[in-house]
């Protein structure tokens, strides 16, 4: 396996006019997400035309021979498991490329579910075992050692030759379409973001809480996010989550009172204490009426369980005749996100948020017909 560790315009802009009439290109990164709410980019990847190169975004380069490629409708970009590689480029380079093929995904679209891992990919199709050792390394640390760049480059050295096998597979039986689908649906669902007023929603737990307490949960769920992105915070570092549920239900009024509650820790108090109090008042200060119902989980309602069930089989029975597996077509999560969105949402909270996965790109085209009685 030979590579280029890419540190200068020249090596950089020579590489991407090298692989400029590329048809295919792997492409991976590494990057590191210890105490920051966004991936922090410290390597690219990149092999094309027999060439692969590893290019250090660190460096003051202009990535824009390179952003061409990856933005060039005509080019496939080969990635395995690509969701945070997605989020990676929409923070770094203000864009996603496309099309996308996910190798992990085409293979579940295959049946091959067992084999979804990278290193477990590429150890059943290529029979190659890879070290794996380096995944957790830091990225970020100058010079990267040997091992770190080899690793690096076998992420795509690797990749290209597992998605030779794939495409083939995925091409016989016509379902290229679905494989570039599902990588444009996970970009836009990363780059969505939930209104303020309904970030709450998603913390659990919540449900436990009465119709005051959510008010301040509500509070609390705006604020702890703002903050984050702000910081560029891991929301854990602003405050836990169960702290927040804890914080919603005692509602303190002095910052004695929040240091006292089981769990708090100092760091949050003597970075956010004060904030967080605001955001008690805040919710305490909503009137009775105006304050969030009560959360119901979907194992409250009298026919949720009837309802899966029934929902499951027309799915189960959707996937086998397009010849794909059911839980691809639907997993659990996705059936109660469905459920959820029809019995738990409002109308207003529908307009401002996104379609459940089964109502919309790839999946709603199969389903559309059967379940046209979800489709509020």
């Amino acid at each position: 396996m030979q590579y280029r560790v890419i540190q200068s315009q020249i090596e950089l802009n020579g590489f991407a006019k090298n692989i400029a009439e590329a048809q295919v290109v792997a492409l991976d990164t590494e990057f590191m997400r210890r105490r920051t709410l966004y991936p922090e980019v410290a390597l690219i990847q990149v092999y094309a035309q027999n060439q692969l190169a590893l290019i250090d975004p660190l460096l003051e380069l202009d990535l824009s021979p390179l952003w061409d490629i990856f933005q060039n409708p005509e080019v496939l970009k080969i990635l395995h498991s690509p969701s945070e590689d997605i989020e990676v480029f929409q923070k770094f380079a203000g864009f996603v490329p496309a099309p996308i093929f996910d190798t992990q995904f085409a293979l579940q679209v295959l049946g091959k579910g067992n084999c979804v891992g990278f290193a477990n990919m590429v150890n059943t199709i290529l029979e190659v075992e890879i070290d794996k050792s380096e995944s957790r390394t830091n990225w970020l640390q100058r010079p990267l050692t040997q091992k770190q760049l080899d690793y690096a480059a076998s992420d795509v050295f690797y990749l290209m030759p597992c998605f030779e096998s794939i495409y083939e597979q995925i091409s016989e039986r016509g379902l290229m379409d679905i494989v570039v689908a599902e990588s444009e649906l996970i970009a836009k669902k990363r780059a969505f973001m939930v209104p303020d007023d309904q970030v709450y929603l998603d913390v659990k737990n919540a449900w436990q809480l009465k119709p005051r307490d959510l008010a301040v949960l509500k509070e609390l769920a705006a604020w702890r996010r703002n903050k984050a992105e702000k910081k560029n915070l891991a929301l854990s570092f602003v405050l836990k989550e169960h702290n927040m549920v804890e914080i919603a239900k005692r509602r303190p009024t002095s910052l004695s009172g929040l240091r006292n509650i089981p769990g708090i820790e100092a760091m949050e108090v003597n970075r956010s204490g004060k904030e967080i109090l605001a955001c008690v008042e805040q919710g305490k200060s909503i009137s009775e009426p105006q304050c969030p119902q009560k959360l119901l989980r979907l194992i409250d309602y009298p026919n949720y369980k009837k309802a899966a069930k029934e929902l499951s089989a027309k799915i189960k029975h959707i996937a086998e005749s397009n010849d794909i597996p059911a839980d691809v077509l639907a997993s659990k999560k996705q059936v109660n996100q469905l459920i959820s969105w029809n019995w738990k949402k409002t109308a207003e909270e529908r307009a401002s948020l996104l379609k459940p996965d089964l109502l919309q790109s790839w999946r709603y085209e199969l389903v559309k017909d059967v379940l046209k009685d979800w489709d509020v």
